[in-house]
């Protein structure tokens, strides 16, 4: 099963405003307290993006300045404990140079775009409630071979407290699965429609090139056909037979969904 990583959502922790010690120790306690529940149940827990070296505000506070005496050293053992990766590298968080981004209320975000391409999650701090939801609506964007710039509405998992933790409970145990987990729907000339035993909300299904089915190239929500993320990309020609060919599709793919989410092999659809 491959690792599950999760990414420092880097726009949650806004580096222009002032915040004190007693504005961010709740929410970094939360924050803490959700990843140490993400590890509990999937041991393999990896955090993107520098979290112990993470600054609060214009104060720049971190958690070594607010994690002080007795009353939180489990926590900050914890935090030294944890697996922390740099997708990006040495050095600072930097966007890619190929025109790809995910943008979250005309902000981008890095830790956005790294759980959209791996189909993660992020890891918030709810300095303010924007970072409370259960999923963040964002936009994913990048150069088609025209040089066009082409959008796709994506929500992204977001783990900030506890109650996060609970509802993306399926995505953390089930992360990395393989192939032999899941079952394909249909399959033709272009693409290869699997869905996953016991994968997490919403209904969709994921599409595959034929050439190299353990890659999703997209995946699709089944009650509105729209494309949920990328990891790959889809051309338009092919987003368009995906959805002519799900539009009447819609009831078998939720008894397909059905069946999978009982660990029940599907019926392949014609």
């Amino acid at each position: 099963m491959k690792t599950l990583t999760i990414f420092l959502n880097d726009l949650s922790i806004p580096a222009d405003e002032e915040f004190s010690v007693q504005e961010i120790l709740p929410c970094a306690l939360a924050t803490l307290r959700a990843a140490r529940a993400t590890k509990k149940l999937r041991p393999d827990l990896a955090v993107a993006g520098g979290l112990t070296t993470v600054q609060f505000g214009s104060g720049y506070h971190t958690f070594a300045s607010i994690l002080r005496g007795a009353d939180y050293r489990e926590e900050w053992q914890f935090l030294k404990s944890l697996e922390q990766t740099s997708p990006w590298g040495e050095g600072e968080m930097v966007p890619p140079d190929n025109g790809e981004e995910v943008r979250f209320q005309d902000r981008v975000g890095i830790g956005l775009l790294q759980a959209v391409r791996n189909q993660s999650a992020v890891l918030s701090f709810a300095l303010n409630i924007t970072w409370e939801v259960l999923f963040l609506a964002a936009k994913h964007s990048r150069l088609d071979d025209s040089a066009n710039v082409v959008p796709v509405d994506v929500e992204i998992p977001n783990i900030a407290k506890l109650e996060h933790v609970t509802a993306h409970e399926d995505l953390i145990r089930n992360y990395g699965h393989d192939l032999s987990s899941s079952s394909v729907i249909f399959a033709c000339q272009d693409f290869v429609i699997r869905m996953y035993f016991n994968d997490h909300p919403l209904p969709h299904f994921h599409v595959m090139s034929q050439e190299d089915s353990s890659q999703t190239l997209a995946r699709f929500s089944i009650q509105t056909l729209d494309q949920m993320e990328q990891s790959g990309w889809l051309r338009p020609a092919i987003r368009k037979r995906i959805i002519e060919w799900a539009s009447p599709q819609k009831a078998a793919l939720m008894n397909c969904w059905d069946d999978c989410r009982r660990h029940r092999h599907p019926a392949r659809l014609d």
